[in-house]
């Protein structure tokens, strides 16, 4: 039944009255999906039907592990060196060395951070001790109870007129003006102590302040040990609320009751998954036999960091911090031509790229999303494209860059694709992926070109079975872009051969990772281009500067560019990994 605006969906079942928001979910971008914020804000709706949830053997929240270090050592008395080693001694599941590594480190950032804060506070004649019970801001009413939480690390004064709560980032520093600052701000102002369990009781149980704060500050403590913590909110408490209701707390109504599906990495833990349109169930889509440890998420990036090294994939996919580097020229290119292309191809009416779109003065309109440098290194490639734009055609239903899942329920694994343009031919659907290389094309049999470019693979496996529309047929279109021109390779999806060389490519990368519980690293030469390599007490030492190689294979560490006409599928998956960022921000 309908509840306020936001109507559940007919699978689901519970009390959608009994709001709690996480102050971190509005962050939330565009293309995420609303639905599932929607749903997550719920804890008394569930699916009325699924399987129990089964949960990864392995520690998913390394965070959560630096914090019972934290709590250890504040609230228990443990020494620093012990408490580390305790938290991870009694973490519920396994806990990768390379995770463990980061966990140290973490924890160790975290207490400088911390002796910073001090100091700076010192100076004022200031001092701040934590705080055992976290906040929590809820109101409740006969129809509904909306309930807001922060999580991260509490402090005050002795007097209770400073309050401090303390934002913990993983990796890099988050945007100073995000709602979510304004959300913590205001439960830190406006919130009471917790006695019962946040995340368990509804409603929480909670202890009234003595004394009303005079002072709240929000500070951002980045856990890499070379960033300074950062206030990012100092005010009191009636300037906190005044900003959270004038900027903020609209987006909070928005995102408690948004509605609209959007396929993505949402998708593995949401209630709505079995019932959703958007994600259709698709029995044996990666050829696999059995369901694995849990359910999971798997899309080409994934299958290519296995593919180089497990614990590489594993690492990235608990989103374990990568290194800071600069991007190298094929990966920053590529991101620049993939920007204009996207919208280019998205305008209204669907107009064909035309050299008019790319003066040589500089980006024109393009310059709202990338800078002249980018420009000038993309346009030798969007200009050999205007001779190949798939909108050159009569077309319809044209997608660029759409967010696309499918749940292979056998194998229990969302599987996640970001094609680079979805189109309608003549009622056939065709799909097109879009690289650049300095170099000549892919080339070789279908099988050598699938294992290049796999997203071609799985392309074919996910138009077979429906999952972009049409009758299990269509059209898969790799075109590759150089300074010389482009060219377009084509494959028949009703093609048998084709078929099977995409089920045998995609199994091949699925198998082993779907079985694996250790993730062992694999140490190699592509060590030096790895991105959590400071986080593996296995990697192997390398030359800086020094070509990688890979299975013959020459690629340049700095750029990406593989030197040489030849490559294999490892070499491949190594160049695309050297620079590339990880494809979405950690969600902490």
């Amino acid at each position: 039944m309908p509840f306020g605006n936001w109507t559940p969906h007919e699978e689901l079942s519970g009390d959608p009255g009994v709001i709690r928001l996480s102050a971190s979910l509005l962050d939330r971008g565009d293309r995420q999906c609303r639905d599932f914020a929607a749903l997550k804000a719920r804890p008394k709706v569930w699916p009325r039907r699924g399987r129990p949830r089964r949960y990864a053997p392995w520690e998913t929240f390394p965070l959560g592990l630096v914090m019972d270090a934290l709590n250890l050592t504040e609230f228990g008395g443990v020494p620093a060196d012990d408490a580390i080693e305790k938290a991870l001694g009694r973490a519920r599941s396994a806990v990768h060395p390379g995770v463990a590594l980061w966990v140290r480190h973490a924890f160790g950032a975290y207490l400088r951070a911390a002796d910073w804060i001090a100091e700076d506070l010192e100076a004022e004649g200031v001092a701040v001790r934590p705080e055992p019970l976290p906040r929590v801001v809820q109101a409740e009413s006969a129809a509904e109870l909306r309930v807001l939480t922060a999580w991260g690390r509490w402090y005050a004064s002795a007097d209770g007129a400073v309050r401090e709560f303390r934002r913990l980032r993983v990796g890099r520093p988050g945007e100073r003006d995000a709602p979510s600052n304004d959300a913590l701000a205001f439960v830190a102002a406006a919130g009471l102590r917790a006695d019962g369990d946040v995340y368990r009781d509804l409603p929480v149980e909670v202890v009234p302040d003595e004394v009303a704060a005079e002072r709240v500050r929000l500070v951002e403590v980045v856990l890499t040990g070379d960033v300074p913590p950062r206030v990012l909110v100092d005010a009191p408490p009636a300037e906190v609320g005044r900003v959270y209701r004038e900027r903020t707390k609209a987006i909070v109504t928005d995102i408690a009751f948004g509605t609209g599906a959007r396929p993505g990495s949402d998708c593995v833990d949401c209630k709505a998954l079995p019932t959703c349109g958007a994600v259709p169930e698709v029995p044996g889509l990666l050829g696999l036999e059995g369901r694995g440890t849990h359910r999971r998420t798997w899309s080409v990036t994934t299958g290519r960091q296995y593919l180089v090294c497990p614990a590489q994939a594993h690492l990235r996919e608990l989103h374990i911090p990568a290194a800071q580097r600069s991007d190298g020229t094929a990966a920053r290119r590529g991101r620049a031509v993939h920007r204009w292309l996207e919208v280019a191809h998205g305008r209204a009416g669907a107009p064909a790229c035309s050299a008019a779109d790319l003066p040589e003065s500089g980006p024109g309109d393009a310059a709202a999303f990338m800078t002249p440098e980018e420009y000038a290194e993309a346009r030798p490639y969007l200009l050999a494209h205007v001779e190949v734009c798939p909108l050159r055609e009569p077309c319809t239903d044209v997608l660029p860059e759409p967010s696309v899942a499918a749940h292979d329920t056998e194998a229990d694994v969302v599987v996640i694709a970001h094609p680079d343009l979805i189109r309608t031919v003549g009622g056939t659907v065709v799909y097109r992926e879009q690289k650049t290389t300095q170099g000549a094309p892919p080339a070789g049999d279908t099988g050598t070109l699938f294992t290049l470019v796999p997203q071609l693979a799985l392309a074919v496996l996910l138009m077979k079975h429906g999952v972009l529309g049409g009758d299990g047929g269509g059209i898969v279109e790799l075109e590759t872009m150089t300074p010389a021109g482009a060219e377009v390779l084509r494959f028949d999806v009703w093609d048998p051969a084709v078929r099977q060389a995409a089920r045998a490519q995609i199994t091949s990368m699925t198998a082993r990772w779907h079985a694996d519980e250790a993730f062992r690293p694999l140490p190699g030469p592509w060590c030096g281009g790895c991105p959590v390599a400071d986080w593996c007490p296995d990697r192997a030492p390398n030359e800086p500067g020094a070509p990688i190689v890979v299975d013959g294979v020459r690629i340049d560490p700095l750029t990406g560019e593989v030197l040489g006409a030849a490559v294999t599928g490892r070499a491949a998956a190594v160049a695309e990994g050297v620079t590339e960022p990880s494809e979405e921000p950690p969600p902490f």
